[in-house]
């Protein structure tokens, strides 16, 4: 098989080995999963904490292992990760053993953090697609819903009574998925990106900041895209005993999961079409405007059915814009170090993520509903502080050391 062909195939193997290591069929009832383990509502929003702190010890180091030492070799360290993960979730009870967890799985995440998506960019580029990155990225990122419109709601059914066995079933699922998903990975063909020996003696890491430096714009989108993702996930680690409260039984939670997936498999795969028709800038002020709406919605009825889409709906928007950011952001970084830069700039994210998850935690002790007015606040910020404007798209004239 000559090199061209292997490269082709990566973008279906990392769509199917993202899919399998990304199936999680306790994600519909994930929080009440926690909950009946021993932790405490407020505990699972410090949980977050642990995962947030564990990127920022992980997250460069992953990088630049994948920069240097290859993709391939750390999406499979990923992958092994995420699956001894699982298997100490299938013993793990109260907080202190959740903090463990917590740990492992932010670890593997980190090795896909930037990895994957840099991975895709590479192969594009060696093969003179790089220009069709929101597509093909697009087609990368559904890959984590493909599984999942379909499992968390049959997980739903299998733990309808929310017992210990029925919990344990879901994990065991989890961990084979996981497994087939590193098995995938192994058949990956690893594409060029430059590498000097010279070069690297002045350090990937130093390179990766003077980019985000050098491009402003880099900071502002991922300022942009990391508040909107907090405050959706705020939303998610809320919705479960949310809707619980408000009269939203276990199988409407699977068919929660259902409906979420499945508009974001099927938003995903047209993504470049939909960019196209609409506008970057638009698709992005837009998305954002209308999680607003359906925020305040939540706090204008207690009908269950209307909080049901109200919260589908702002986990939605922000899941589909994620695709929107790849492409411009790619082009402004080099080759080399764009895995090593992705994750730096996902640090960002961990830094916010503490303050922010700290203060959701002790208000949702006070009251639940709460939570949703934190998000509300979260995406108007973004507004006011962090809209990309056309301007931000056009690429300027850069020096040809940090040119792509």
């Amino acid at each position: 098989m000559n090199r061209t062909v292997c490269l082709k195939r990566n973008q279906n193997l990392l769509f199917w080995g993202k899919a399998l290591s990304r199936l999680n069929i306790l994600n519909a009832i994930v929080t009440l999963f926690y909950l009946h383990r021993g932790v405490e509502i407020n505990e699972i929003f410090y949980l977050s904490i642990v995962w947030s702190l564990s990127t920022l010890l992980f997250e460069v180091p992953t990088g630049y292992l994948a920069d240097k030492f290859g993709r391939k070799r750390t999406l499979l360290l990923g992958a092994f990760l995420l699956a001894l993960s699982w298997v100490a979730t299938l013993f793990a009870s109260g907080f202190p053993a959740f903090i463990f967890v917590f740990v492992i799985m932010s670890a593997s995440f980190s090795c896909f953090s930037g990895t994957e998506e840099a991975f895709l960019y590479d192969s594009l580029k060696e093969l003179g697609e790089d220009k069709e990155m929101t597509k093909h990225n697009g087609r990368l990122h559904s890959a984590q819903h493909f599984f999942n419109i379909i499992v968390p709601t049959l997980g739903a059914w299998i733990a309808k009574d929310l017992v210990e066995f029925q919990f344990d079933v879901l994990i065991i699922i989890n961990i084979i998925a996981t497994v087939g998903g590193l098995f995938v990975f192994i058949f990956l063909t690893e594409p060029k990106h430059t590498q000097n020996v010279t070069e690297y003696e002045k350090g990937i890491f130093r390179e990766s900041v003077e980019t985000i430096l050098h491009e402003p714009f880099l900071f502002r989108a991922a300022m942009n895209k990391l508040l909107i993702f907090i405050s959706s996930f705020l939303v998610w680690r809320a919705y479960q005993p949310f809707l619980s409260e408000h009269g939203v039984g276990i199988f409407w939670l699977g068919v929660f999961y259902f409906l979420m997936h499945g508009i974001c498999f099927a938003v995903h795969q047209r993504i470049g079409q939909i960019e196209k028709i609409i506008g970057t800038t638009r698709s992005l002020f837009w998305s954002v405007a209308l999680m607003i709406v359906a925020l305040v919605g939540v706090f204008v009825t207690n009908v269950s059915w209307l909080l049901f889409i109200f919260i589908l709906t702002t986990i939605v928007l922000e899941t589909v814009r994620e695709p929107i950011f790849a492409n411009s952001m790619n082009n402004r970084i080099n080759s080399r170090s764009r895995a090593t830069t992705l994750s730096n700039l996902n640090v960002f994210k961990a830094i916010l993520d503490i303050p922010i998850l700290f203060f959701a935690g002790w208000i949702a002790k006070i009251n639940l509903e709460y939570i949703f007015l934190v998000s509300i606040g979260l995406c108007v910020i973004t507004l006011l502080f962090f809209s990309i404007r056309k301007r931000d798209l056009i690429i300027s004239s850069v020096p040809e050391e940090f040119a792509p």
